[in-house]
This record gives structure tokens, C-alpha cells and sequence, in this order.
């Protein structure tokens, strides 16, 4: 049995999905959205929140591999206290389970202890997940997910331009979450893993999010689709405008702030084990297309 959170997500989502359709057991966890289809497919489903470790429990129990994360609700009031409280019930549960073989999902950055944005929550995950001392972790450090440019297209549509906090011009990696996806699904069904082991993940290149606007825009008809340099504090009352919560907002302003300064990916090198396949201008036309 393979126990995947975060299912109804861009990548537990896929994580099941590859995981079933190899025909693995697969146990999923259901706090927010249905998973109806799961389901049908053979997904044994447990319902419940993601902070409570009683509601973890029969997830993880009797599983031989898990797949873990913190989610995202933007909309949580106390978004980073939330974070914490997950991660704390998370790690608990694996420990209560002595569960033999656990992929995490985390992202570049995460390494260091002042890191700004979500990446300081995730920090917080990899170091307790460090104290599990009778399971074998791989934490899976992810590039920028290219799925979040997604996220524009409101935005794009209504007033036919492009923006955020982030330095237009600079280029730093990305990756499609369905690549993410594919690596902890194979390591989960594998369990090739031994002791607590750290892999990056940084797709096939290094793009702009001016590089990006434009090829949004070619793919929806709008040629030369501008992109512009938003000043934090509109970028946080835009943020949360679009639904987010203030210390939502603001934390992700300031992942985007650190973007610019090179915190994330100073000293990051892509080699051909941390390569992904899935180019941006692949992913934008198939997502763009449905």
C-alpha cells in the first residue's frame, strides 16, 4: 500500500494516477475536494484534515511508502501557523507508523533556514522529517512549478497583460509538475531508497517570466502580451484581491522578492540527474489547448 496527500493537487493528483495505473495499492487522503475518481479507479480513500494527527493515522497505517506535503491554503488566515501545525501532525503520524519509505515535496530553497516565502515552512519539513530515525525520506527539492503561470490567465484574459513582483528579465528554472510527479511515483513504487536523501529537481532550462508572457500571449493570440514589474504592495493587495489571505499574500510576495536576489537558486547548477524533460513551450500548449 502507497499512501499519496495532497491528491486532488497538481502533483499527488498525478502521483495517484501514475501509481494506478501501475496497478500499485494506493491509499489517498481527502481533506478538501472529493476524489470521487480516485476512488472508482481502486483508491481506497480516507477523509479528514491534514493537521490532525488522529485524522492521519489510518493513512499511513500498514502503508510500505508514503508520499507527503504541505498544502497551500491561500485562503488560511494564519497561513504560516497552519503550515506548521500540518507539518508537525505529518511527521507525527510517519513516526507513529514507522513508516518504512516516505517522499517529500519540497522545493529549492528550502535548504536554508532563512529562507523567505513557503520555502521556510518547507524547511521546517525537511528538518523533521531529518529526525525520523527509522524511515528512509527522499526529499524531492522542486524548481518553480511551471503550472503556476496558469494562474495569470484571469488576469491575461481581462486586461491583457502580464505581471508580478519578479524581475521580468530573470531567468531561473522551472519544472512541470507532471515531471515532479513521474520521479515520486517511480521512487515510491521502487523504494530504491536508503537513509534520508535529498534530490533536485530543475526541469530542461532556465526561463523569464517575460520569456514566458510572451509565449502565453503567442499561444492565446496576443501578440507581444507585455509583462510588467508590479511594485510589492500592489502585488500583495492584487494577491489578495484574487482570494489569498493577507499573510498569504505576503508571503508569496516575498518568495517573490527573493527570486530577484538570487536567494533561491544562488549556486544551483542543473546536470543531467536533476534535468527534467518537459519544456515550457510543451507544457504551455498542451495546458492551453484543453
Amino acid at each position: 500500500m502507497i499512501a499519496v496527500m495532497g491528491a486532488a493537487g497538481n502533483v499527488g493528483g498525478k502521483v495517484a494516477d501514475l501509481l494506478l495505473r501501475r496497478q500499485e495499492q494506493v491509499r489517498v487522503f481527502q481533506h478538501a475536494r472529493r476524489l470521487d475518481e480516485l476512488e472508482e479507479r481502486g483508491a481506497e480513500v480516507v477523509a479528514g484534515a491534514a493537521a490532525e494527527v488522529g485524522d492521519l493515522r489510518p493513512l499511513f497505517d500498514g502503508a510500505e511508502a508514503a508520499l507527503v506535503l504541505v498544502p497551500e491554503d491561500v485562503a488560511q488566515p494564519r497561513f504560516v501557523a497552519t503550515r506548521s501545525r500540518i507539518t508537525a501532525a505529518v511527521v507525527q503520524a510517519l513516526r507513529e507508523a514507522r513508516m518504512p519509505h516516505v517522499v517529500a515535496l519540497s522545493a529549492v530553497g528550502a535548504d536554508r533556514a532563512n529562507a523567505p516565502g513557503p520555502q521556510r515552512g518547507l524547511h521546517e519539513l525537511e528538518r523533521r522529517l531529518s529526525e525520523l530515525a527509522d524511515s528512509n525520506v527522499l526529499v524531492l527539492r522542486s524548481a518553480a512549478y511551471m503550472d503556476y503561470l496558469l494562474a495569470s490567465l484571469p488576469l491575461i484574459r481581462s486586461q491583457r497583460i502580464n505581471g508580478s513582483a519578479v524581475n521580468g528579465d530573470l531567468r531561473f528554472p522551472m519544472i512541470a509538475t507532471r515531471d515532479v510527479a513521474w520521479e515520486a511515483a517511480e521512487r515510491l513504487a521502487r523504494r530504491d531508497f536508503a537513509g534520508h536523501q535529498v534530490k533536485l529537481l530543475l526541469g530542461p532550462e532556465d526561463v523569464s517570466l517575460r520569456q514566458a508572457t510572451g509565449a502565453i500571449g503567442a499561444l492565446l493570440g496576443m501578440a507581444e502580451l507585455p509583462y510588467v514589474e508590479l511594485p510589492p504592495a500592489d502585488m500583495r493587495r492584487a494577491l489578495a484581491g484574487a482570494g489569498m489571505s493577507e499573510e498569504a499574500a505576503s508571503v508569496m510576495v516575498d518568495m517573490q522578492l527573493a527570486l530577484n536576489d538570487g536567494r533561491y537558486f544562488d549556486g544551483v547548477r542543473r546536470t543531467p540527474a536533476t534535468a527534467t524533460p518537459t519544456r515550457l513551450e510543451e507544457f504551455l500548449k498542451e495546458a492551453l489547448d484543453r
